[in-house]
This record gives structure tokens, C-alpha cells and sequence, in this order.
């Protein structure tokens, strides 16, 4: 606690409840950047597969070895992909929001799911079923070549993330976790409990709490009732390890 202390003052100061998927009006704008890449003939053909839809925060969308009929294009949703353990503890995955996709491993030949997926961030989607993703995907236009790009970051952030979880504190993780949330959503109030962020970063709550009490002491953060706000992006920044930066 006091490293991080030492850099907050260094830095420059500015089981599962299932998602029910409900369907939402198309307001015919893309946030999803795989999505709005596409070209004019590529995009037109796939908006016409695409269905919005919402989730709730904390909700899960797949379930561990569930098959995978929808792949989902997160706009405002951030979702998390978790691993639970037998003894009921977990640790996150990887981390989607409109920069990418939901379904993956589905698209390349997995069609059941390798990991619990969850909204951690509630928000909307754009849903598409597997089948008629995988026909445009296989025309190799521009659609696939964004997907393998895309396939490629997730890689990296699954191979930085573990090699953070073992090297890397707490209190340095959970500023990373913090800015890769919010990298994927609109806004500096994330609906985070410390339980929930415990989850995640595969630790005890206790600890978690903790940490988050220096970053609000020095007004880096504030919380109140369940949610999480941001207040010192760049303090946060300086407080985050090296990983950070290598997948941001």
C-alpha cells in the first residue's frame, strides 16, 4: 500500500443470475468499431443480421461449455470472460467492449463456450447468429481481416494478463483492471461493487477494499452506493503496472 501511495503522490493531478436479452429499438448508429470498419456493401449486408439488444450489469450471457448460437458485438456493454475454480473462487479472462466481439471461439470452430461471460458494465449489443456471421466471415473481406486483428489483440491481452496476475500487486492490477473498464465505455461512473472487482482480479474482497480507500483518499476515485467514479485518470494511470500501456 504505500508503493502506491508513493506514486499517487508522484503522479500529475487533474449461482449465476442469466441474462434475459432483451430486444431494444435500433437507433442506426454503430458504436462497435469491428462493426462500423466495414464497408459500405459488407456493412449493409450484415446490419441486416443484426439485432440490438440489452443486458443487465452483473448478468451472465453464457455459461462454461454452453453452446454459442450468437455471437455479440458489445456497444455499450463491457463484458468480462471468467474461469470459477472448485472451490468457488474465479479470476477474469479477458475484457470485450466495442472494440470487439463476444463469441470468438465459437467463429473459429469452438462452438461451446470456453469461459463464463458476464456484464460487467450493463449495456447493449448487437447480436448475430453464429451461422450468418460465419458466412460473411468466410467471404474474406474486409469482416475477416478486422476479426483477425481483433483475434490477435485478445491474444495479447490473454498472454499480458497472465503474466500480470503472477508478477504484478494487487494495488497495481487493479488500476489496470480499472482503466481497461473504462477504456470500454462512454462513461467516468462504472456501477463496480468491491465485490464484484474481487471477481475479477481473483482475490479477496478485503484487499480490494483497501486499495480502493487510498485511491479515493487521494481523489483518484470516488464510490458511493455500488458505483465507482473517476476522478484523476492520469493518477490512476501512474498508479497502474507496466501491462497497462501494452494493451490499452
Amino acid at each position: 500500500m504505500n508503493t502506491l501511495l508513493s506514486r499517487l503522490q508522484d503522479a500529475p493531478k487533474t449461482h449465476p443470475n442469466f441474462a434475459q436479452q432483451s430486444r431494444v429499438p435500433f437507433s442506426g448508429f454503430v458504436t462497435n468499431k469491428i462493426v462500423s470498419a466495414l464497408n459500405g456493401s459488407e456493412f449493409t449486408r450484415l446490419l441486416s443480421h443484426l439485432e440490438p439488444v440489452t443486458f443487465t450489469t452483473g448478468s451472465y450471457i453464457y455459461e462454461l461449455g454452453q453452446q454459442t448460437p450468437f455471437v455479440y458485438f458489445p456497444e455499450t456493454a463491457v463484458i468480462s470472460q471468467l474461469y470459477y475454480l472448485e472451490d468457488g473462487s474465479s479470476a477474469g479472462v479477458s475484457i470485450i467492449g466495442n472494440d470487439g466481439l463476444l463469441g470468438l471461439s465459437a467463429l473459429l470452430g469452438a462452438p461451446h463456450a470456453r469461459n463464463w461471460a458476464l456484464a460487467t458494465i450493463g449495456g447493449t449489443c448487437l447480436r448475430i447468429r453464429l451461422d450468418e456471421l460465419k458466412s460473411e466471415f468466410m467471404k474474406s473481406g474486409t469482416l475477416q481481416k478486422l476479426i483477425f486483428a481483433y483475434t490477435d489483440a485478445r491474444l495479447s491481452q490473454l498472454s499480458q494478463r497472465t503474466v500480470c496476475n503472477t508478477r504484478h500487486r494487487l494495488e497495481e492490477r487493479l488500476c489496470t483492471w480499472l482503466l481497461m473498464i473504462h477504456d470500454r465505455t462512454s462513461s467516468t461512473e462504472l456501477p463496480l461493487t468491491h465485490e464484484a472487482i474481487s471477481q475479477h482480479l481473483g482475490t479477496r474482497r478485503a484487499g480490494v477494499t483497501n486499495f480502493c480507500n487510498v485511491l479515493r483518499d487521494n481523489r483518484v476515485i470516488s464510490y458511493h452506493r455500488a458505483m465507482i467514479t473517476i476522478i484523476d485518470r492520469a493518477a490512476l494511470e501512474s498508479a497502474a503496472c507496466e501491462c497497462y500501456q501494452l494493451v490499452k
